[in-house]
Protein backbone atom coordinates (compact mmCIF):
# COMPACT_ATOMS: atom_id res chain seq x y z
CA UNK A 1 0.00 0.00 0.00
CA UNK A 2 1.01 3.70 -0.51
CA UNK A 3 0.14 6.71 0.37
CA UNK A 4 1.01 10.18 -1.32
CA UNK A 5 0.03 12.80 0.46
CA UNK A 6 -0.33 17.23 -0.90
CA UNK A 7 -1.60 20.25 -0.17
CA UNK A 8 -4.01 22.02 -2.37
CA UNK A 9 -5.18 26.02 -0.84
CA UNK A 10 -4.04 25.02 2.06
CA UNK A 11 -5.53 22.15 2.87
CA UNK A 12 -3.83 18.24 2.25
CA UNK A 13 -5.37 15.43 0.14
CA UNK A 14 -3.99 12.32 -0.21
CA UNK A 15 -3.69 9.53 -2.56
CA UNK A 16 -4.18 5.74 -0.97
CA UNK A 17 -3.27 3.02 -3.65
CA UNK A 18 -2.94 -0.62 -3.41
CA UNK A 19 -2.84 -3.62 -5.79
CA UNK A 20 -5.09 -6.54 -4.56
CA UNK A 21 -3.65 -10.06 -6.59
CA UNK A 22 -6.59 -11.65 -5.28
CA UNK A 23 -8.73 -9.42 -7.42
CA UNK A 24 -6.24 -8.44 -10.25
CA UNK A 25 -6.92 -4.79 -9.10
CA UNK A 26 -5.54 -1.51 -8.67
CA UNK A 27 -7.45 -0.01 -5.93
CA UNK A 28 -6.99 3.91 -5.52
CA UNK A 29 -8.73 6.21 -3.30
CA UNK A 30 -8.50 10.23 -2.90
CA UNK A 31 -9.30 11.45 0.57
CA UNK A 32 -8.55 14.35 3.17
CA UNK A 33 -5.66 13.89 4.85
CA UNK A 34 -6.11 13.28 8.77
CA UNK A 35 -3.32 14.56 11.30
CA UNK A 36 -1.92 11.45 12.91
CA UNK A 37 -1.35 12.21 16.07
CA UNK A 38 -0.05 9.12 17.59
CA UNK A 39 2.83 9.10 15.03
CA UNK A 40 4.48 11.09 13.30
CA UNK A 41 5.91 8.85 10.27
CA UNK A 42 8.52 11.00 7.72
CA UNK A 43 6.95 8.87 4.96
CA UNK A 44 3.69 10.67 5.25
CA UNK A 45 4.66 14.02 7.54
CA UNK A 46 2.68 12.43 10.31
CA UNK A 47 -0.94 12.49 7.82
CA UNK A 48 -2.99 9.91 7.31
CA UNK A 49 -5.79 9.35 4.87
CA UNK A 50 -9.45 10.48 5.90
CA UNK A 51 -12.99 8.37 4.68
CA UNK A 52 -12.49 8.08 0.69
CA UNK A 53 -14.18 11.32 -1.56
CA UNK A 54 -13.17 9.12 -4.88
CA UNK A 55 -12.59 5.40 -5.46
CA UNK A 56 -10.89 3.98 -8.37
CA UNK A 57 -10.83 0.47 -9.37
CA UNK A 58 -8.81 -0.49 -12.40
CA UNK A 59 -8.31 -4.55 -13.13
CA UNK A 60 -5.57 -5.49 -15.21
CA UNK A 61 -5.57 -5.82 -18.44
CA UNK A 62 -5.94 -9.94 -17.99
CA UNK A 63 -9.05 -9.68 -16.86
CA UNK A 64 -11.05 -7.80 -19.05
CA UNK A 65 -13.03 -5.47 -17.12
CA UNK A 66 -13.10 -1.90 -17.57
CA UNK A 67 -12.01 0.25 -14.55
CA UNK A 68 -14.83 2.10 -12.23
CA UNK A 69 -15.07 5.09 -10.29
CA UNK A 70 -17.37 5.60 -6.47
CA UNK A 71 -18.06 9.05 -5.49
CA UNK A 72 -19.10 9.35 -1.94
CA UNK A 73 -22.11 12.00 -2.42
CA UNK A 74 -21.58 13.50 1.31
CA UNK A 75 -18.27 14.83 0.28
CA UNK A 76 -16.79 17.39 -2.04
CA UNK A 77 -13.79 18.45 -3.39
CA UNK A 78 -12.17 21.21 -5.50
CA UNK A 79 -12.18 20.26 -9.11
CA UNK A 80 -8.18 20.78 -8.92
CA UNK A 81 -7.79 18.07 -6.93
CA UNK A 82 -9.95 15.79 -8.43
CA UNK A 83 -7.87 16.54 -11.74
CA UNK A 84 -4.51 16.12 -9.77
CA UNK A 85 -5.87 12.71 -8.35
CA UNK A 86 -6.68 11.14 -11.77
CA UNK A 87 -3.15 12.70 -12.84
CA UNK A 88 -1.71 10.20 -10.33
CA UNK A 89 -3.85 7.48 -10.82
CA UNK A 90 -2.92 7.52 -14.76
CA UNK A 91 0.62 7.81 -14.24
CA UNK A 92 0.65 4.61 -11.74
CA UNK A 93 -1.44 2.30 -14.25
CA UNK A 94 1.01 3.72 -17.60
CA UNK A 95 4.39 3.19 -15.21
CA UNK A 96 5.37 -0.65 -16.25
CA UNK A 97 8.00 -0.46 -12.85
CA UNK A 98 4.70 0.28 -10.81
CA UNK A 99 2.82 -2.79 -12.41
CA UNK A 100 3.54 -6.10 -9.94
CA UNK A 101 5.05 -8.67 -11.60
CA UNK A 102 3.42 -12.80 -11.94
CA UNK A 103 5.51 -13.58 -9.45
CA UNK A 104 3.99 -11.22 -6.74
Amino acid sequence: MALETWVHDGDRYCLQSTYVKGDEAWYFELSEARPAVWTASPRHDGFLAGPAVVTVIAHAPAVEKPPYVHFDGTQEIPFDVLKHFAALVTTTLADEDTQPSDSD
